[in-house]
């Protein structure tokens, strides 16, 4: 409903207002009214205006990626969506999760496979990066999906682009958590695979998600696989994200067949009958889902032959980009208008 013209106008007054309420919500931490936390390190931000979609979590994992090579000593902190266990919650050091994805949120256990440094959840996200500060010692915090959480302090501003901002609604009739003006809050602005906004005063940079491999479970390891292993396979798509149609665009590019999609809502706790009916697709084809929702299904008994695609982000003058939002020389040359 959302992206398409059938919204209904009854939920109007409802956006106005939910926008209005964000909008006077931010006007308030502006003038100092409401308390910012500032914790002992530099914070970077990841967001976006809109409810999932654009590619938060493989652009936090290459932040933190980028910021570790330059010398730093980095941690990534998120909300962890929909994990069960209450509190900070240390999901993963070293390249290893320590919870499952039900505890730990199914995205920050990813991160935590894929990120070399510590990966930590809580829902109050400024006593989350504190602590996370003072457990690992960490110089730089990248913030996943913290763009509205404003009582974390931060030093800079990543907003991804869903591409259409300006023409969307708040919630609940449209997707956005505030109004697009909040886009000038941003240090720079991403736009993955071709989405951008319209004319804006904000750095802009491009990045496209790149298929890299295919990634299977083994024990408690995740072991690639060539991407070259999918041309003229038949597959079944699986996903459970927020456009779930990307993944089998994804495989049919890189060479499958798609013979089947089956679709779930983001962040979807799959339960008994859901695993046997993704086990009874795998009879008939490999099933390949997202890194994601591998995290929750891998190693399930029946679902031996699970695969998930592994993307990485590749970002046009990425240097620049980790510059401006590290306050380096690109920082000053963007304020002159470079």
């Amino acid at each position: 409903m959302w992206y398409s013209r059938a919204r209904p106008l009854w939920l109007a007054p409802f956006s106005f207002l939910y926008g209005l309420l964000m909008a006077v919500r931010s006007l308030l931490y502006r003038v100092g009214l409401r308390h910012r936390v500032k914790v002992g390190a530099p914070v970077v931000v990841v967001g976006n205006l809109t409810v999932g979609g654009t590619g938060k979590t493989p652009t936090t994992l290459w932040l933190a990626e980028r910021l570790r090579a330059r010398g730093a000593r980095v941690g990534i902190v998120a909300r962890g969506y929909r994990k069960a266990q209450p509190g900070i919650v240390v999901v993963g050091e070293s390249g290893r999760p320590l919870v499952a994805a039900r505890d730990g949120g199914d995205e920050a256990v990813l991160l935590a496979r894929r990120f070399p440094g510590p990966v930590v959840t809580g829902e109050r996200r400024a006593e989350a990066a504190a602590f996370a500060c003072a457990r690992f010692e960490l110089d730089t915090i990248v913030l996943d999906d913290g763009f509205q959480h404003r009582a974390l302090a931060r030093d800079a501003d990543l907003v991804l682009l869903a591409g259409d901002e300006g023409a969307q609604w708040t919630l609940p009739a449209g997707p956005l958590r505030e109004w697009a003006g909040g886009l000038a809050r941003a240090d720079a602005l991403l736009a993955v695979d071709g989405r951008a906004a319209g004319a804006t005063d904000r750095p802009l940079f491009h990045g496209r998600l790149q298929p890299t491999a295919l990634v299977r479970v083994a024990g408690d390891e995740w072991l690639e696989e060539p991407l070259a292993s999918l041309a003229g396979r038949a597959v079944v798509a699986l996903a459970g994200i927020a456009r779930p149609e990307r993944l089998a665009a994804a495989l049919s590019a890189a060479g499958a067949v798609v013979r089947e999609a089956l679709h779930f809502p983001d962040h979807h706790a799959y339960g008994a009958d859901d695993v046997a009916a993704i086990a009874r697709a795998a009879r008939a084809a490999t099933v390949v889902t997202t890194e994601k929702d591998l995290a929750k299904l891998g190693g399930l008994p029946g679902l031996e032959g699970l695969r998930a695609l592994r993307v990485s982000l590749e970002v046009e003058r990425g240097e620049v980009l980790v510059e401006l939002l590290a306050g380096g020389p690109a920082a000053s040359g963007f304020a002159r208008g470079v």
